[in-house]
């Protein structure tokens, strides 16, 4: 992967909690996605079948963001989980 195509990758899913990632949730699903921010839970990177990388929150399998490339899948979540 390039250096723009990793970029790009992350600039597709807004960080965690911004308006933009939560307008990104399924309607149904962003009450639990509110509730999952206000209790800070932290998220993990685990694989995600067919490739690539999943960001759930710890314990739920509430997805938070999908990636190709496990390094954008991991600063994705560290950046949760530092705020």
């Amino acid at each position: 992967m390039t250096w723009i195509e990793r970029f790009e990758e992350t600039m597709k899913t807004p960080a965690i909690a911004t308006t933009g990632w939560f307008e990104c949730i399924p309607t149904e699903q962003r009450e639990e996605a509110h509730r999952l921010v206000a209790m800070g839970a932290h998220v993990c990177v685990k694989p995600a079948s067919g490739g690539g990388c999943t960001v759930l929150f710890d314990d739920t399998e509430f997805v938070a963001g999908v990636f190709q490339e496990k390094a954008v899948a991991e600063h994705f979540a560290a950046a949760w989980n530092q705020r």
